[in-house]
């Protein structure tokens, strides 16, 4: 494969900053993300060495439902001695969610080798699942090209609810429907049948968002040796216990280093990530496997909506008995992350990056050391076909990027009007303002008063020159079909919905395109750790 690199498109500010002048950043992390604080990261993350045993056993339960690869059996091995971790993660969608989940497995894996061979020191690439989350329409759908749009294919639910998505079912009849209609969509090729039997026995066989996404990564990533971390599993949480208590115990000094440094990112001009109040515990409770927010009061903890309450010690109590009753969020869900493996690097997205830039005081509350905070490979995937069209039409991958696609075509069938034809539609209009222009200075000569009257008829004719203009206007665009369909393909392909490709579509396109093992193809890339995007010219 070809691969060309870009400054990262797109990007929000305080991402440019943290990728090109990172020193203005720095007081918000622990270490720079590149990897010249890979070795010191390796000296200073500290994980107990009786806990291994423990995470190793916890995670081979968690993975219990898949046939572990001799590549996870070896790394499970290796973390059980001394190995660290690099750690990305994301909710667990159907047919893996956006592009960006596998872009963030492929980072997890290649940084692991590269720390290791530039340290000697064992690393494993883990995925954290975010199973506790509960936003379901987040993970309930994928999108596809169909008739020259970007259509949007959603599973559907009979109420938004804080229930858990992991273990939420997945209706098996309904979801072949959406993948019946995306297969209609997409050309077919010699991938297309194994992509099709494969995709038919998850939906059978795995009912669970959880199990559904665990099974098709685990096609994809195995042999790479990636392990998987369910957080809302039992066991995982029952792991998690003491640190669960300590987060409830120093709960008020976390709640305060987080707000503060929220305040003062939005000082420095980059808004609040997570819009924090105070009296957020970033905690959940979990009941009947739905999560509600806890409030911190002065008696320690509350819940409007199961309107209850608890001090810190019948809390702590409670999750004695019962670790699964808490679940995290963004605040907290990375230090239980810490606690639970030994983390080397964390792997994230510009929206994770900017919240984790609050977190440094916050895990020295919980006497904890941030890890370094790595961007995952951006990546687009420009077909061949694509980017003859994009020759074709002569714009490049930069000016997609930046919008200027809809005024190119615009300009494009500008010039293939009839000037003579668009200049009399202009003299219409014109000689139409004149004469009602004419006809109120006659009516005012009158004192009639009826310009109310006379505003709405001429704005009749009015709106029917536009009407009859925006009609030319289609017959042209239908005359140069051919043009107008290579400008939608670049836009739908490069920048549905107005978005980087890797934040909408699945891999399923491209699977359908290159095979199942497509995945691999990605794995080889020969990336770096420069905080470029990634362009991979596809054959």
């Amino acid at each position: 494969m070809i691969v060309s690199t870009y400054p990262q498109p797109k990007a929000p500010d305080f991402y440019t900053t943290y990728i090109n002048k990172f020193e203005k950043l720095n007081s918000y992390f622990t270490y720079p993300w590149h990897d010249a604080a890979w070795a010191s990261r390796v000296g200073e993350t500290l994980y107990p060495e009786h806990r291994r045993k423990d995470l190793v056993d916890t995670i081979r339960r968690g993975m219990r439902g898949t046939e572990l690869h001799e590549a996870q059996l070896t790394n499970l091995q290796l973390l059980e001695k001394n190995a660290l971790v690099t750690v990305a993660g994301q909710q667990t969608g159907i047919l893996t969610g956006p592009l960006y989940s596998i872009h963030k497995a492929v980072t997890a894996i290649i940084l692991a080798k590269q720390i290791h061979e530039k340290t000697g020191q064992p690393m494993v690439p883990v995925f954290w699942m975010a199973g506790e989350d509960h936003d379901i329409l987040e993970v309930n759908h994928f999108f596809i090209e169909k008739n020259r749009e970007v259509t949007k294919l959603s599973l559907s639910i009979e109420a938004l609810s804080t229930e858990m998505v992991a273990d939420q079912t997945i209706d098996a009849s309904e979801l072949k429907g959406l993948l019946h209609q995306a297969f209609v969509a997409m050309p077919e090729t010699e991938h297309t049948s194994e992509l099709w039997k494969f995709l038919m026995e998850l939906a059978e066989k795995y009912g669970s968002y959880k199990e559904f996404f665990l099974q098709a990564f685990q096609h994809f990533f195995q042999h790479h040796g990636l392990l998987f971390v369910n957080s809302s599993d039992p066991a995982m949480r029952e792991m998690g216990k003491p640190f669960t208590i300590q987060l409830i115990e120093e709960n008020a000094a976390l709640r305060e280093a987080v707000y503060e440094k929220e305040q003062q990112l939005s000082s420095e001009g980059y808004g609040f990530p997570i819009q924090c109040r105070m009296e957020n515990a970033h905690l959940f409770y979990v009941k009947d496997n739905h999560r509600y927010l806890l409030e911190a009061t002065d008696e320690g903890f509350a819940n409007e909506d199961l309107k209850k309450s608890w001090t810190k010690e019948e809390l702590i109590q409670e999750v004695d008995r019962n670790p699964s009753c808490i679940s995290h969020n963004v605040v907290t869900r990375p230090l239980m992350q810490q606690f639970l493996l030994p983390v080397h690097t964390f792997i994230g997205g510009p929206g994770e990056i900017a919240y984790w830039a609050l977190l440094k005081e916050a895990f020295e509350a919980v006497q904890l050391k941030m890890p370094i905070v790595s961007p995952r490979f951006s990546i687009t995937l420009l077909p061949v076909a694509i980017e003859q069209k994009m020759d074709d039409v002569q714009v490049t991958i930069e000016e997609v990027w930046n919008g200027e696609l809809p005024s190119r075509l615009h300009a494009f069938i500008d010039n293939q009007k009839n000037k003579e034809l668009t200049g009399q539609l202009d003299k219409m209009v014109t000689w139409l303002e004149e004469e009602y222009r004419n006809l109120q200075d006659i009516l005012k000569s009158e004192e009639f008063k009826i310009d109310p009257l006379l505003e709405k008829n001429k704005s009749i004719h009015v709106k029917q020159l536009s009407y009859l203009n925006q009609a030319i206007e289609d017959l042209y665009y239908k005359r140069f079909d051919a043009e107008t369909a290579k400008f939608l393909a670049i836009q739908n392909e490069l920048v549905p919905n107005e978005s980087l490709q890797e934040r909408v579509y699945s891999p399923l396109h491209y699977l359908n395109k290159y095979g199942l093992h497509f995945v691999d193809q990605l794995v080889s890339i020969p990336y770096q750790l420069d905080g470029k995007h990634y362009v991979i010219h596809l054959a």
